[in-house]
Formats: structure tokens, C-alpha cells, sequence
């Protein structure tokens, strides 16, 4: 008889209470349809990490129960509880276990020798140790060093940029950091600084653990946890190539690498992080277009007066620097000059003009001082042929926009 109740309160833990890890403690209740009798399974703690001790208590409210022998198991390879007092037992948690929610079972031996083994809500939650580690320590890009100042960018060709490369020395994350959660974020800026698009991945790495098998477990595991991370691949755990499908001539490429804080819970460490900058070659010689406002300086025929007109419109050849891919501050042109609109050309009124221009607002760039890149400032030497003139040479000082 006595027998029966305790099979039948083992039998009803599948409507026992629930192991809350939350609490300080988990435990569940098994109740026999005996009052006076009740079985609580219960861990010392809500949360374990590798190397752990768990304490189990069984506690039976009724000290004159003889029914069976009662043996707890944990359900992690390696473990087995060893017993410390009157229904009290203890095991360590193995260092290399994979992180998960293991529950308890109970092997109860009756008085006839007869072995059960009986499921309990009894849970033991096996968490990971999550430590943000230095990016310093093991984050790279590779095969070129960029600069970490956008001024000084570092230059590369179009092939060198799509085999640009963040890598991770996973055996450079110290042990005990747990996985690392990361942000890459790429921008491309054009040369003149406008923004003409940003990617952003996100990925995780961990230090290996020398076993291919748990390292899938574990990539699996990260994966399924957090939601973010689902479209991640198993060869992303060392390289993550950067997505630069379409990079303008001459554009900034930053890459940005940074620990992802909406997982990592604890404090934000803003000086953890790494960025690069690369410049993508372009050609040495452009086309472009400028309007500008310019003002006579000297005219070498003053004599023979023209209505000079307030604008001037120019084809200009840049060339540009190989390395920087600053524009030369002189520039050659040609275009219609001193016209106040362009059917204001007539005797006397405006004409056609080659051009040496030297930007003064270039030469500021170009000892990275920033300064808005489709201005331009300085002086113009003119060939000018005016309508119904004779030709001359203009010293001008012009204001303008380039495109």
C-alpha cells in the first residue's frame, strides 16, 4: 500500500509546479493523494555555470515512508550525484558542457528490487559564462591595415577592396568570455562627403573548443537563442567578407566594428571598438563642370571696354592625386565667361574662354582641413575671346560650385 502512494506522488510531477529559475530556488512539489505525504525536489540555485556545484535536496514530509530507494540523476554527460547527508546529494557541472535546461530524473528502487525511472519539472539551467572581450585582442581586417582617421585613408584598387576581410583569431578570446556578439557596420561615403549607403551585419564568434562536434552544438545553439543572429553561417565564426558589391570612384569605405550590446547585458564599454577607412582608386584624370562668379582683376586690353557679365560656366579636367585622390588645385577649362545668362552674349557683352584655374579652397583640402568640397575659391588666368572684340588675357578671381 505504502509502495503504491509513492509510485503514484512520482506519477503526479507532471502536475507539479513548475521549477521557476528565476527564483532563488527551484524546486517542485510531489504530492500524493496521501495528505500525509509529499515529496519537494529542489537545486540550491536559479542559474549554473560550468564548474558549478548543484546541491539537490529531496525532502519527504513523512519520515516514516519506507517505500523504495530513491537515486537522482542529471541528464548531462559525465555527471552523477554523490550522496552528502540524509537526501541530500551534490555533482559539479563539467567545464565543457553544452549551455541548456537539463531536468532531473528519479531512479527509484522498490522494496522488491524493482527499478522505475520517473521524469521530474525539477530543472537545472546550464548557462555560459558572457564576457565582452577586447576587439583588439582578436579582430583584424585583412589583407590591407586601414587608417583610423578618415583624413588619411588608406587607398586601395577595387580588387583589394573586395577581398577586404574582418577576421577573428578565436583562439586570441581568452577562456571563460563565452561567445562574442558583434556589429559590423560599413558605410560608403562619396568624396564629397555626401553618405551613399551603409550595410550593417551582425555575427558571433567564440573561442574554439577543440572538438568539432560541440563547436556545431554550440553555433546551433546561438543561433536558435537569439533571433538576430538566425542568417548567420557556420564559416562566419573566423571571416565575415564586407558586402562592397558598388563602390564609386575615389569613395570613403569605413568599416566599423563593435561589440552588440542589445545582447551583451552588463556595462557599454564605448572605447571598445574598432574602425578603418579605405579609399577606392579611381582614374587620375575627370571631367567636371563648374559655374562660377568671377571679378576682374586685370585685363590687358582695359582700353577696349566690356560689360563684363556676372557668371561663367566651364568643362573643367581635373587630375587627381594617386594616392589621396585630392584634385590638383589647378585645373584646366574651357566654357563661356562674363555672361549674365547664356543668350546674353552680343557686341561688347561676354564670350568664349579657355582656363588655368588655382583652387585655393583645394589647397586647403589637401592639408585635410575640412572644408565643403564643390566650393571653389582663387584665380583664373583667361584667354578670352569676346563677341566683336579682340581677344585678350584675364587676371579673375572667382567664386564657385563644381560638379
Amino acid at each position: 500500500m505504502l509502495k503504491s502512494k509513492f509510485f503514484k506522488c512520482i506519477l503526479l510531477c507532471a502536475v507539479g509546479m513548475l521549477g521557476v529559475h528565476a527564483q532563488s530556488k527551484t524546486s517542485v512539489l510531489l504530492q500524493s493523494t496521501d495528505e500525509d505525504e509529499g515529496i519537494v525536489v529542489s537545486v540550491d540555485k536559479p542559474i549554473y555555470f560550468p564548474g558549478d556545484t548543484v546541491i539537490l535536496v529531496i525532502q519527504r514530509n513523512d519520515n516514516t515512508a519506507t517505500a523504495g530507494v530513491i537515486t537522482p540523476m542529471l541528464l548531462i554527460e559525465g555527471t552523477s550525484f554523490k550522496s552528502i547527508g540524509r537526501l541530500r546529494y551534490s555533482t559539479v557541472i563539467p567545464i565543457d558542457v553544452i549551455p541548456g535546461l537539463y531536468p532531473i530524473r528519479l531512479r527509484v528502487t522498490d522494496s522488491e528490487g524493482r527499478r522505475f525511472r520517473y521524469e521530474t519539472e525539477c530543472i537545472v539551467t546550464v548557462e555560459e559564462h558572457q564576457d565582452v572581450e577586447q576587439l583588439s585582442r582578436y579582430v583584424s581586417i585583412i589583407p590591407v591595415v586601414g587608417s583610423n582617421d578618415i583624413r588619411t585613408a588608406v587607398t586601395i584598387d577595387r580588387e583589394q577592396a573586395r577581398n577586404l576581410d574582418v577576421r577573428f583569431q578565436r583562439d586570441s578570446i581568452r577562456d571563460g568570455m563565452g561567445p562574442q556578439f558583434l556589429r559590423i557596420t560599413t558605410t560608403v561615403l562619396l568624396r564629397d562627403g555626401i553618405a551613399a549607403s551603409s550595410y550593417e551585419r551582425r555575427v558571433v564568434t567564440y573561442r574554439s573548443h577543440g572538438n568539432s562536434y560541440k563547436d556545431r552544438a554550440m553555433f546551433i545553439q546561438y543561433r536558435t537563442a537569439y533571433g538576430a543572429y538566425a542568417n548567420i553561417r557556420p564559416e562566419e565564426l573566423g571571416h565575415v567578407l564586407v558586402p562592397v558589391d558598388s563602390l564609386p570612384d575615389w569613395a570613403i569605405l569605413g568599416i566599423h566594428v563593435e561589440p552588440d550590446y542589445t545582447i551583451k547585458i552588463g556595462e557599454v564599454d564605448r572605447a571598445n571598438n574598432m574602425t578603418q577607412y579605405f579609399r577606392v582608386k579611381g582614374p587620375t584624370m575627370e571631367l567636371g563642370f563648374s559655374l562660377g562668379i568671377p571679378k576682374v582683376l586685370y585685363d590687358t586690353r582695359a582700353n577696349d571696354t566690356i560689360q563684363y557679365g556676372n557668371y561663367s560656366a566651364m568643362i573643367r579636367v581635373y587630375f587627381i592625386d594617386s594616392k589621396t585622390g585630392n584634385r590638383f588645385p589647378v585645373s584646366a577649362g574651357i566654357g563661356i565667361f562674363g555672361l549674365n545668362s547664356p543668350i546674353d552674349v552680343g557686341t561688347g557683352r561676354g564670350g568664349f574662354a579657355l582656363s588655368m584655374f588655382l583652387d585655393l579652397a583645394e589647397m586647403v583640402r589637401i592639408v585635410n582641413v575640412g572644408f565643403t568640397k564643390k566650393i571653389n575659391i582663387g584665380l583664373e588666368l583667361d584667354p578670352f575671346l569676346p563677341i566683336g572684340r579682340e581677344g585678350r588675357l584675364l587676371l579673375v578671381a572667382q567664386v564657385g560650385v563644381s560638379f
